[in-house]
């Protein structure tokens, strides 16, 4: 007979919370002189993460969970190190939330619940309000069991930055400039202009880099994706690292040409300088993050 799931101890744990829009304080003056449907829109939207956050407590509580709290808004070095020590990080938000929170869990598994999902994208969560507790429940049980997935370990100029689960933009720091940068991927090297180069994760996959043509990986693939957005083509010369793929153990190298060039890590929450000449190295983090997510949601390469 097969062995049974062992039950998993969901203790310490964490759940990392996002600041409705409605309650953001410039943004709540701002919406009392909108048109009323999207003021409504966004009060509802903040009900709905109320909603949702009651129901994960109490769910934490019925499973002998106490958890500790942390504001996605205020990640300072204490919250990182709770991230840190955490047994199991539950974000309660969409995305953007259980991104921001990514980068600072290492050996903990992160659960993320969509609050609000008329309103907000959760790709990267399998839960929401009707179904969190018997989710919660499940990884209590031990019957359902984190995946691990790939990030992208990126060094600037030496400077390792946090590991980033979805995908980094390299871009410059104004939209419609162009961006310069010269790529080496083994001995092949090359200098583009473009209006960015992504390089992203399978589970980054189906995000951007998908819109700009990259292809969707399977979530459990060890090995990261770049293509540059827009290339410049010059007459008579054909590209050959437009994109391509960083295998375990490789690295892809970009030297900034721009002045003001930056690197966008998960979204814009956490920019970081990338000027002239400085150079940044991508490649497959050593540890994996352990994510619960459907795999069915990115289709085969």
């Amino acid at each position: 007979m097969p062995t049974p799931p062992a039950p998993i101890s969901l203790s310490p744990c964490v759940v990392v919370v996002k600041t409705p829009v409605a309650s953001r304080k410039p943004v709540a003056d701002r919406l009392a002189s909108t048109g009323r449907r999207l003021a409504g829109e966004v009060e509802d939207a903040a009900r709905e993460q109320e909603a949702t956050l009651t129901t994960v407590y109490e769910t934490l509580t019925h499973l002998g969970v106490t958890p500790e709290t942390v504001s996605i808004d205020t990640l300072d070095e204490a919250a990182q190190r709770t991230l840190g020590d955490a047994r199991l990080v539950v974000t309660v938000g969409g995305d953007g939330t259980l991104l921001a929170a990514s980068h600072w869990v290492t050996g903990a598994f992160l659960f993320g619940v969509n609050s609000a999902p008329r309103s907000s994208v959760g790709y990267l969560s399998i839960a929401r309000r009707s179904n969190v507790a018997r989710t919660l429940a499940q990884i209590a049980r031990g019957t359902l069991v984190p995946q691990k997935v790939v990030r992208i370990e990126a060094e600037v100029a030496g400077q390792r930055l946090p590991p980033a689960l979805n995908d980094i933009l390299l871009a410059h720091q104004q939209p419609a400039a162009t961006s310069r940068y010269r790529l080496r991927l083994g001995p092949r090297a090359e200098d583009h202009r473009s209006s960015g180069l992504w390089v992203a994760t399978p589970a980054g996959s189906t995000a951007g880099i998908h819109s700009a043509g990259g292809q969707v990986m399977p979530l459990g693939a060890r090995r990261l994706q770049f293509r540059a957005r827009e290339l410049y083509r010059i007459r008579d010369h054909k590209a050959v690292l437009e994109c391509g793929f960083v295998k375990t153990g490789e690295e892809l190298v970009v030297e900034s040409a721009m002045a003001d060039g930056w690197l966008y890590p998960d979204g814009a929450r956490m920019p970081v300088r990338f000027p002239f000449g400085a150079k940044a190295v991508f490649r497959v983090a050593e540890q994996p993050l352990l994510l619960f997510a459907d795999p069915e949601r990115w289709a085969g390469e």
